[in-house]
C-alpha cells in the first residue's frame, strides 16, 4: 500500500521552486572557477576553503539538514563546554550559515561518543574532564542535542561508567549500547598534583530508551574494548555495528574479531578468525548491509561480510595509493566510499595527502580523486551531506595546523560528462513520504525526470575516522525508467536502525537529486 496518494495535477512553482532553490544554494555558492580540460566528471572537485568558528572535531547530520560541529573554542583550543557550532548548509559558506552557540550544560563534550535517537535527536555520551587542573580525564554526563530548538541539554540518568573516546551503537530496539572509551590518563604527578595510571571502562552498557541505563557485567572485555587488543588501545572507539541477526558486530584494531549480545548481561563470543592488523586512526564503515570496507596497515583495504551465521567472510578490498593515517572514509549516495585526508606518517604534514581516493564496491579498485587545498589529520572528519556532496574539515589540536576551516568535495557523479567541469542538471524528488515508515514498506516517489535508481542513506555522525551511524541501500524497483515509482524501505530494523535517512533519486544519466530525508521506524 502506498504511503502517500500521488495528484494527478500540481501547480510548478510550489512544488518545483524549493527543490530548485536548494540546487542553487548547493553549486554556486562553494564551487570555484572551472578550467578547461576539467577531470571533474571523472575525479570530482573540492570547493572554496571556508573558515568554520570551531574545529570540526566531530560532526552530526540533523534531520532538518543541518550540521551540528564541536570540539574546540574559537581559536581552536581543545574544550567543548564552551560553545557548539550549527551549519546551515543551504546558507552556503559564509559568516551567516554558521550559528555558534553556548553550552550551558557545564559538561565537556570534546571526544564524546555519539549517536542518534530514532527521533533525529543527538545523543553524546561521556567527554573530556579535568582532574586536579589536567585534562584528558572522563565523565559520565549524557547531553542529547535538539536541532528543533537547537539546545544542548545534560540528562538526569548518567552512564554507570566514565568514558573518554567511546562508541555508541543504535540498537534494533532504539536503545543504545556505550562500549570502550578510558577513564584516567597515565600522568606522573608533581610536587603539588599526584599521580595517575590509566584506566579503562571494559564493560558496555545499554541506555535504554526511557533514559535508563543498564550494564552487560558478562560482557567485560580488556580485549574487545578495554586496555588490551594487540595495539594496547581496544577502547579508543571500538569499530562496531549491528549485524544482520541483530547482535553487535565489533572489528578489533588489531583484527580480533567479537559478537556481543546485549540482551541481559550481555554475551560476548570471539570469532575464531582474524584480519590484518590495523590500527585506530584508520577508517572502517560499513557500505552496504552487512558488508564492512576496514583499511588496515601497509595500504591495504579489507571486505568483512557479517551476511552469515557462522564466521565473517573476509575478502580483499584492494589497495589504496597511500598509507592514510587519520583519514575519513565516507559512502556517497551511490554506494562507493571516498576516503580523503591522513597521512603516511602519521599526525603529520610529511607524509600528508592532499589528493583522495574512491573506491568502487563492485570492482574492489581503488582510484586517485581531487586533491584538497590541505591536508586532513588528527580530529578532521568528512560527513554526506543530502546535497549528495561531503563537507570534509578539521584537524588539529593537537596537529601541525589547526584547521578552523572546512571544504565541500563534489563527487564525480555531480558533473556534465563532457569534461566541460559543469554540474549536470538535476532531477527533482516532487513528491515522496512525509510521515514515518516502517520497514519492508512500500512507498511511491515522484520526481521530475525518469528514475533509474534510488538510493538510500543514513544520516551520519562522525569523528576520529569513524562514521558508525551510516548505512546505505540499493531500493529496487520495478519501474525503473518512469518518473513515478514503488519502492520497499529495507526489511528489518537489523540492516536500518530507526532513524532518519537520506533518499536520492537518480536520472537515467546516473545524476543524483538532492535527498529528500525520510524517518523509518
Amino acid at each position: 500500500m502506498f504511503k502517500r496518494s500521488l495528484s494527478a495535477q500540481r501547480i510548478w512553482h510550489l512544488k518545483y521552486l524549493p527543490a530548485i532553490l536548494v540546487l542553487f544554494l548547493s553549486f554556486t555558492i562553494a564551487a570555484p572557477a572551472v578550467a578547461a580540460g576539467s577531470q571533474a566528471h571523472l575525479k570530482g572537485r573540492f570547493g572554496l576553503l571556508h573558515d568554520w568558528p570551531v574545529i570540526p572535531i566531530a560532526m552530526m547530520l540533523m534531520p532538518d539538514g543541518r550540521v551540528i560541529a564541536y570540539g574546540t573554542d574559537t581559536v581552536g583550543t581543545q574544550i567543548g563546554n564552551l560553545l557548539y557550532v550549527i551549519w546551515d548548509p543551504s546558507l552556503g559558506i559564509g559568516a551567516n550559515a554558521f550559528e555558534t552557540l553556548p553550552n550551558t550544560t557545564l559538561t565537556d563534550i570534546y571526544c564524546a561518543g555519539q549517536a542518534h535517537l530514532p527521533d533525529g535527536r543527538g545523543l553524546f555520551f561521556g567527554g573530556d574532564a579535568f582532574l586536579n587542573t589536567k585534562r584528558q580525564y572522563a565523565h559520565n554526563n549524557v547531553n542529547i542535542f535538539d536541532s528543533s530548538t537547537d539546545t544542548l541539554t545534560h540528562l538526569p540518568q548518567n552512564m554507570t561508567f566514565k568514558r573518554w573516546y567511546a562508541t555508541a551503537v543504535t540498537l534494533p530496539n532504539g536503545e543504545h549500547v556505550v562500549m570502550g572509551g578510558r577513564n584516567s590518563r597515565d600522568f606522573p604527578g608533581t610536587p603539588t598534583i599526584p599521580a595517575t595510571v590509566a584506566t579503562y571502562s571494559p564493560t558496555p552498557e545499554v541506555r535504554a530508551k526511557n533514559g535508563r541505563w543498564r550494564t552487560l557485567n558478562s560482557a567485560t572485555s580488556n580485549a574487545a574494548y578495554g586496555a588490551l587488543g594487540g595495539t594496547g588501545e581496544a577502547w579508543f572507539y571500538p569499530r562496531a555495528w549491528v549485524n544482520p541477526q541483530g547482535k553487535l558486530f565489533i572489528l578489533g584494531h588489531d583484527g580480533a574479531m567479537y559478537k556481543l549480545n546485549t540482551s541481559g548481561t550481555g554475551t560476548l563470543s570471539k570469532y575464531l578468525s582474524t584480519i590484518t592488523p590495523g590500527i585506530n586512526s584508520l577508517p572502517s564503515i560499513m557500505y552496504a548491509p552487512g558488508r564492512i570496507l576496514s583499511v588496515r596497515d601497509n595500504r591495504t583495504a579489507l571486505v568483512v561480510n557479517i551476511n552469515g551465521n557462522g564466521e565473517p567472510v573476509v575478502t580483499s578490498g584492494g589497495t589504496l595509493a597511500k598509507n592514510r593515517q587519520y583519514s575519513n572514509a565516507t559512502v556517497l549516495a551511490n554506494g562507493s566510499v571516498w576516503v580523503n585526508g591522513g597521512s603516511s606518517t602519521g599526525n603529520d604534514l610529511a607524509g600528508a595527502a592532499l589528493d583522495s581516493e574512491l573506491w568502487n564496491p563492485n570492482t574492489k579498485i581503488w582510484k586517485s580523486t581531487a586533491r584538497a587545498a590541505t591536508p586532513r589529520l588528527y580530529h578532521s572528519t568528512s560527513l554526506l551531506l543530502p546535497d549528495a556532496s561531503v563537507i570534509t574539515g578539521g584537524g588539529g589540536t593537537p596537529g601541525p595546523l589547526t584547521q578552523l576551516n572546512g571544504e565541500i568535495y563534489y563527487p564525480p557523479y555531480l558533473f556534465k560528462k563532457d569534461g566541460s567541469g559543469q554540474f549536470s542538471p538535476r532531477p527533482v524528488i516532487v513528491d515522496a513520504p512525509t510521515t514515518m515508515l516502517g520497514w519492508n514498506e512500500q512507498f511511491s516517489i515522484e520526481a521530475t525526470e525518469n528514475i533509474s535508481r534510488i538510493t538510500l542513506v543514513r544520516i551520519g555522525a562522525t569523528t576520529h575516522a569513524f562514521n558508525n551511524e551510516t548505512r546505505f541501500f540499493n531500493l529496487p524497483t520495478a519501474q525503473k525508467g518512469n518518473p513515478i515509482v514503488t519502492v520497499k524501505t529495507p526489511a528489518s530494523a537489523n540492516a536500518a536502525p530507526p532513524g532518519f535517512y537520506m533518499l536520492f533519486v537518480w536520472n537515467l544519466d546516473g545524476i543524483p537529486s538532492v535527498a529528500r530525508i525520510i524517518q523509518i521506524g
